[in-house]
């Protein structure tokens, strides 16, 4: 881990259950300029020494017609009767996302209703969005929409409690663990417009969007809302390594530095992480899911950075169940994450801007 910048005096190691947090990316590094999941650097947290990102009150960050907060996070299960906050204005009065032993758990009027729904903590990297339009409430996933619940109408409460990430000034009860992009808007964004963003860090105002925290740092990266670190709050990035990857069966390197790795899920109950099969090259490589022989991802990596000083990343699949495919540059500095969503056929992946990490 490379330690960026800290608010409390030095400590001589972080705790067992922090390294387990950001050990799952394994060689994932950092690069501020990369379009990437986690974008720059991320805020790291821990329950034993509390800190928190403080937001001093705004009439903005209290919506009234419309809500959503999303952001990614990566996380350790807690006991099912403990809850961990991610982002909160006062969840007794007003809104508030966070988790429940293992699931994402959401206020938007105060603490009735309470809702849950949605695996949020398991020590990898996922998305979560809560979003509320006047009538409907939902919780989304890495992109998916878990459940969806039918909620009073009329405008929200508001209160001139600050917002805290990481905390709650009514629940002070620290993740252990990492907080990453935390966006928060003034309306209910769709599925369609969740997953537009999902993987692409928003750097300019947008409509509806109110700030941006929480990468790396307490700035507002789009407004100015800016917070301030309180307490024990890090801001990390993975380590850079020069050696090389090298294939496994789960993991596919290519040209000796991305590790490329995928999951997938056909119901909650069944899931599973992606096979390598022999068809490999430098720069591609194949996956299968349920059978040796029944391959369902191509993928491959090119070096675009002559043409467009970017790395690209192409796939192609054969499959139309939901899978999520991880492209980690070992080297300089990021990693990518690539949804298919269960339905339709899953659509080819050409992304030329996907890795701004050259040479």
């Amino acid at each position: 881990m490379k330690l960026l910048r800290r608010s409390a005096a030095p400590r001589a190691t972080l705790r067992l259950t922090m390294i387990a947090v950001l050990a799952v990316a394994v060689a994932l590094l950092s690069s501020p300029t990369a379009d990437a999941q986690p974008f720059g650097s991320w805020i790291v947290l821990d329950n034993a020494s509390p800190g928190y990102v403080r937001i001093p009150h705004s009439s903005a960050l209290n919506p009234t017609s419309g809500l959503t907060v999303e952001g990614w996070v990566a996380v350790p299960a807690v006991a099912p009767s403990q809850c961990r906050s991610f982002i909160g204005k006062n969840y007794l009065q007003t809104w508030w996302v966070g988790f429940c032993g293992n699931k994402l758990r959401s206020f938007v009027r105060g603490m009735t209703p309470v809702r849950d729904a949605g695996t949020i903590a398991d020590n990898d990297w996922h998305h979560f969005a809560v979003t509320f339009n006047g009538a409907t409430r939902c919780h989304y996933v890495d992109g998916v929409q878990v459940q969806c619940w039918a909620e009073p109408g009329g405008a929200l409460p508001t209160n001139t409690a600050e917002v805290r990430i990481g905390s709650d000034v009514a629940w002070p009860f620290t993740p252990d663990g990492a907080i990453n992009e935390i966006r928060l808007w003034s309306v209910g964004r769709t599925v369609s417009q969740i997953r537009s963003t999902i993987n692409v860090p928003i750097t300019a105002p947008q409509p509806g969007l109110v700030a941006v925290w929480a990468r790396g740092g307490p700035a507002d990266v789009v407004g100015t809302h800016d917070g301030m670190l309180m307490g024990d709050v890090f801001a990390l990035t993975f380590p850079v390594t020069n050696f090389p990857c090298s294939n496994s069966s789960t993991s596919l390197c290519l040209h000796e530095r991305f590790a490329v790795s995928v999951d997938w899920r056909t119901s909650p109950s069944n899931a599973g992480v992606g096979r390598l099969t022999p068809l490999v090259s430098d720069q591609s490589g194949v996956f299968w899911f349920f059978n040796p022989t029944n391959w369902e991802l191509m993928v491959k990596v090119l070096n675009g950075c002559p043409l467009n000083g970017h790395w690209w990343v192409f796939s192609a699949a054969t499959t139309n169940v939901y899978y999520r495919m991880k492209v980690l540059d070992r080297h300089a500095g990021v990693q990518k994450i690539y949804f298919n969503y269960a339905g339709p056929p899953a659509a080819a992946v050409t992304d030329t801007s996907a890795l701004a990490t050259c040479p």
